[in-house]
């Protein structure tokens, strides 16, 4: 365990991203603290439950290396869930029920089209989406994607924070910071702290990464996503997640999420009326009985960051050798997380490539 205050890499931002890489390069064998403004999970990564869901978008597209990516987080969570009796995540299974008729045909040719391995996704038509609940709206039938987990984000990744520490991540929350280069390496000036050098950063710090001097330049998009936790007598008549404009996820017996609302324009980052009106405008059409005897419970905002082709992106700086980026996760950053982070942590240590899609050098 590294007592001192230099490190191999310091790493910004104690979310998703930053614990995935975090993870990483510790069993890599580095030396590594993790840093963030709030506390771990503050964040966009904070949401009161999340999908890792294989097929996303209006139409169900088959997400970029999506049993790749799964079966790290999968791995993961199980992993971090052995550590902790808090329950962490279920395999719920997604359904994906089509609300129109452009989606049941879109959504229907990805069922068929893509490239899923076997028992990954599969089609139910009305009558099977009936049996399973007739309450759902839906037309010509629904996808449905057996290995979708639902996930307690911020416990999983507060436990995750606690196993890595005792690992030896020394992490350092709610403190500002600034940083400076001084000859082969940088010194990280926590407030009221002390100081910290690494001779490698790596931003991991979503919709924030905007503000960092260093990438400035790059075309991150901000965007707003809301969720609102209701309870309902009705949430014990499914165990399955769903997704269809949105997403509702049982949260307990009695209580469910429903989101996310995608603010591209906004001048607050708290949550409101306008959203709630919207989460439940939508998703009350998907499964009306389930919001005819609801009420709010809580509420809950968070800012994404997105890049234009809605992938992430990662990679070294072009004029700083050891000043590295993992951010643009989006919606899909439970998905992408763990298999990224150890992707990012090969380019670093053992010079492989990153898959052009989401490499920094597309811009």
């Amino acid at each position: 365990m590294n007592n001192s205050n230099h490190f191999d890499f310091c790493v910004l931002g104690a979310g998703l991203a930053g614990l995935a890489v975090s993870k990483s390069l510790i069993e890599s064998g580095a030396t590594v603290c993790l840093i963030d403004v709030g506390d771990i999970a503050s964040g966009a990564s904070g949401t009161p439950l999340g999908l890792v869901n294989p097929a996303t978008g209006r139409y169900g597209k088959k997400s970029w290396r999506a049993e790749d990516c799964y079966t790290e987080i999968y791995e993961d969570l199980k992993e971090v869930q052995s550590g902790t009796d808090i329950r962490l995540f279920d395999k719920t299974g997604v359904l994906r029920p089509a609300q129109d008729d452009k989606m049941a045909t879109r959504m229907h040719e990805n069922v068929q089209k893509s490239k899923w391995s076997e028992g990954w996704c599969s089609w139910l038509d009305k009558i099977e989406v009936n049996e399973l609940n007739p309450e759902i709206h839906c037309v010509e039938g629904a996808m449905w994607l057996p290995h979708g987990l639902t996930v307690v984000v911020e416990a999983y990744l507060k436990a995750k924070a606690q196993r890595l520490s005792e690992e030896g991540l020394k992490i350092f929350t709610n403190l500002d910071y600034s940083i400076s280069e001084k000859r082969e390496e940088y010194e990280i000036r926590l407030t009221d702290s002390e100081n910290l050098q690494a001779k490698n950063i790596i931003c991991a710090s979503g919709s924030e990464t905007k503000n960092s001097p260093y990438w400035e330049y790059l075309p991150i998009h901000p965007i707003k996503g809301q969720v609102a936790v209701f309870e309902s007598p009705k949430t014990k008549d499914f165990k399955y997640s769903i997704s269809a404009l949105g997403y509702i996820a049982s949260k307990s017996k009695s209580r469910f999420v429903a989101g996310s609302t995608y603010e591209h324009n906004y001048n607050h980052t708290n949550p409101d009326n306008e959203g709630l009106d919207y989460l439940t405008n939508r998703l009350s059409g998907v499964y009306p009985s389930l919001f005819e005897h609801a009420t709010l419970v809580d509420q809950w905002a968070g800012v994404r960051a997105s890049s234009p082709n809605k992938k992430p992106i990662l990679g070294r700086h072009p004029d700083h050798e050891h000043m590295f980026i993992f951010t643009a996760l989006g919606s899909k950053g439970l998905l992408y997380s763990a298999y990224l982070g150890k992707a990012l942590t090969d380019y670093i240590l053992k010079g492989s490539a990153i898959p052009k899609e989401i490499s920094l050098n597309r811009f």
